[in-house]
């Protein structure tokens, strides 16, 4: 269950902090150490809206880190202030590390490294450390003269590559955070989210610079900067630790896109952590794989300019066959990957050289596969790590498989990394014991400031501290968890993926986590699908090599660990996933999912003709379901019927026969079950058989309307 599941429409009070952060509280709670009443109580609803209304008026919609203005705070209610973590509770904490007080490029130069070391290469360019630094210093000279400076936003909209990689550097050398976007979106959605974050400067293409600079944006090529950075004299101002270093936007999928903004502090012990934990031998490169505009990029960027070792940038657009020929022409040190990447890589069989020894796997769920085990296997000096983040937070948690996983198991997230909070609390906001589920706080130094111009949702997601001091924050994850009595968490999917299917509520994560377990299925995806303001589940299915699985088996052995609302009603098979510039699975270019029908049995009997009262029931189920294609056997609660449709179904049949007709219960909702019911009734009525009326003749062509009785197959399709 997630936080203040069950609190409804009880008050909420609007709280700020000594930085001017606003959240919301419940009212009758002790306020944490630090946070304030503002004086206003209402509905969350109504809390929310006042935070909008006093971040507008205090002009806060320039960053989600920004003053307020609030009014004076008001005394906490004289009430206990929350418990203290105890023992096996869900409260965990990295190792503590102390952070230098410098801003990430500050660092990046504090290292003093030798400038002749080799910095980054893309293709047969390489550039050397003092080569990159010094041009991006020149850039940023330039950047600060056309109003670059301290939480000044910059758009960079390059194609991934060295020109890029120094832009990056050059918008933080001159104290501004960098915005990247891709070159592949949609101008209206360029422009928007331009407008969005207020980047006055933008470093493009030529072609995008025109498209997209105005009266109010100046856009920058290259060509203007490598120009001018010459005679360039402006002198940054350094930033400080908490101040913006990126706005990241949210891919949009579960709303409109959001820009999350970061800070130096989080760059710089983000980075220190993985120096650590994956330190470079000598000769060894580290890959720039993700997009730049993804947060995974933050990995292969900063870490190697911060230890000095060599970044290998990987063409923007590679395929999977140009990134297995990249890796397989250099010893790498990390490559940074998506448990979707995974698959497509190891179906092509990884070069000997082993794509790089040390996999970090994130932005998706992920499962232990045979290609993964195998690959391990092969070399016991590779290393495997499921590292686990949001764009509201980089990588906080982190766990290192050992190999001999269950094959179809889900791999835990780990522990938190240095100096990251994270708790698992209940739907009451008190902490969640050893086992049990609940939704995964995260705070400390990994956290983002917020969402930018957004001040509501922010106070929505980054909340009041419970266990924290000088007006500390915790940000929601929205993903449900739990901690096992060693301390390692597993993420079990997100709170919202919850749905009601009649009246019942599903957990799409859990029905994943069982059909990853069945033979020849080699991944899941489950999501719920909406079809004439029905919701029912939908099931994605990746086959093992050489394997066929079959839809109507897996939903027999669905059936028999869930009740029929958890049992997805249409499947479909796939070779591999449709990828989108993330490495995540394309949900929008997912194939249409079928109907999963029963297998058909044994042809004898006359079990397997069809009556024409089976044809009338038959297209009538297909009608209201929406389906071409049916089984005698097949259920209409199983093909994603509820009480509603089934009132459809009953009144449609009634239509056509002429009287009353009751709707499909039971084990009677099947197409046989249902036509005997409804024969029987005719009989027992005094009617007369159905099966003596007109045929059914399908008024949408669907459903078996033209089946011949005699012999006839239980199955048939328009």
């Amino acid at each position: 269950m997630t936080l203040w599941e069950y609190d409804g429409d009880l008050p909420f009070s609007v709280v700020v902090n000594s930085k001017g952060q606003l959240s919301l509280w419940p009212a009758a709670r002790p306020f944490p150490h630090g946070w304030h009443s503002t004086g206003f109580t209402g509905t969350r609803t109504e809390c929310l809206a006042e935070i909008e209304r006093v971040a507008a008026g205090a002009g806060a919609g320039a960053g989600a880190g920004a003053g307020t203005g609030t009014p004076a705070p008001t005394d906490s209610p004289d009430t206990p202030g929350p418990r203290l973590p105890a023992p096996g509770d869900a409260a965990l904490t990295g190792s503590a590390r102390e952070l230098p007080d410098l801003s990430v490029t500050a660092l990046i130069r504090a290292r003093n490294l030798p400038p002749e070391r080799p910095a980054a290469s893309h293709g047969t360019v390489h550039v050397t450390r003092g080569e990159l630094l010094g041009t991006s210093a020149g850039w940023a000279r330039v950047l600060v003269a056309e109003g670059c400076g301290r939480e000044v936003p910059v758009a960079v909209l390059l194609p991934r590559g060295l020109d890029a990689l120094t832009a990056i550097l050059a918008v933080l050398e001159a104290g501004g955070a960098y915005v990247p976007l891709s070159c592949d979106q949609p101008l209206d959605q360029l422009r928007a989210i331009l407008d969005d974050c207020g980047a006055p400067l933008v470093i493009a293409t030529d072609d995008l610079a025109r498209a997209v600079g105005g009266p109010d944006r100046r856009a920058l090529t290259l060509t203007d900067l490598r120009v001018a950075a010459p005679g360039a004299t402006a002198v940054p101002e350094p930033a400080r630790p908490d101040d913006l270093a990126y706005v990241f936007y949210t891919s949009g999928t579960t709303g409109e896109p959001k820009g999350v903004e970061g800070t130096h502090r989080q760059l710089v012990n983000y980075a220190l952590w993985c120096a650590e934990a994956f330190a470079h031998r000598p000769g060894e490169t580290m890959f720039l794989s993700a997009s730049l505009f993804f947060l995974g990029s933050l990995t292969t960027i900063f870490t190697p300019l911060l230890e000095g070792w060599p970044v290998t940038i990987l063409p923007d657009k590679a395929s999977t066959d140009e990134l297995l020929e990249v890796c397989a022409g250099a010893d790498g040190g990390l490559l940074k990957l998506t448990p979707t990447h995974i698959r497509m890589l190891m179906a092509r069989e990884v070069p000997d050289g082993g794509l790089a020894r040390q996999l970090m796997v994130g932005s998706e769920p992920l499962t232990f596969s045979r290609e993964l085990a195998r690959w391990m296997a092969a070399d016991p000096e590779r290393v495997v790590v499921n590292h686990y983040g949001l764009t509201e937070t980089h990588g906080c948690f982190c766990h290192w498989l050992s190999g001999g996983e269950d094959i179809g198991a889900r791999v835990p997230v780990g522990r938190p990394v240095d100096n990251a909070e994270a708790y698992i609390v209940g739907g009451d906001g008190e902490l969640a014991g050893v086992d049990e589920v609940g939704e995964l706080l995260v705070g400390g130094p990994s956290i983002g400031r917020g969402y930018r111009r957004r001040p509501a949702q922010t106070a929505e997601r980054w909340i009041p501290h419970p266990w924290g001091t000088d007006g500390a924050r915790l940000l929601r994850t929205g993903d449900l968890a739990r901690m096992d009595a060693d301390g390692v968490v597993t993420v079990l999917g997100r709170a919202d993926r919850q749905v009601k299917i009649r009246g019942h509520r599903v957990e799409p994560a859990a029905v994943e986590e069982v059909l990853r377990m069945l033979p020849d299925v080699k991944e899941a995806l489950v999501l719920p699908r909406e079809t004439d303001g029905q919701t029912g589940l939908a099931a994605y299915l990746l086959h093992e090599e050489g394997a066929e699985l079959s839809p109507a088996a897996v939903r027999s052995a669905l059936e028999e660990r869930f009740p029929p609302q958890w049992v997805p009603a249409r499947m479909a098979i796939l070779s591999e996933f449709p990828v989108n510039a993330n490495g995540k699975v394309d949900v929008r270019a997912l194939p249409e999912p079928r109907p999963v029908l029963a297998a058909p049995p044994p042809a004898s009997g006359g079990v397997g003709r069809w009556t024409r009262t089976d044809r009338l029931v038959a297209d009538a189920f297909c009608e209201v379901l929406r389906i071409e294609e049916i089984g005698l056997e097949d259920g209409f609660y199983e093909l994603g019927g509820d009480s509603l449709t089934a009132m459809e179904v009953a009144a449609r049949l009634g239509g056509t026969v002429g009287r009353d007709v009751p709707p499909p219960t039971g084990d009677g909702a099947t197409v046989r079950g249902y036509a005997l019911r409804i024969a029987a009734d005719a009989g027992a009525s005094g009617t007369g058989s159905s099966d003596t009326g007109p045929p059914a003749t399908g008024a949408s062509g669907a459903g078996v309307s033209g089946a011949a009785d005699a012999g006839e197959p239980a199955r048939a399709s328009a």
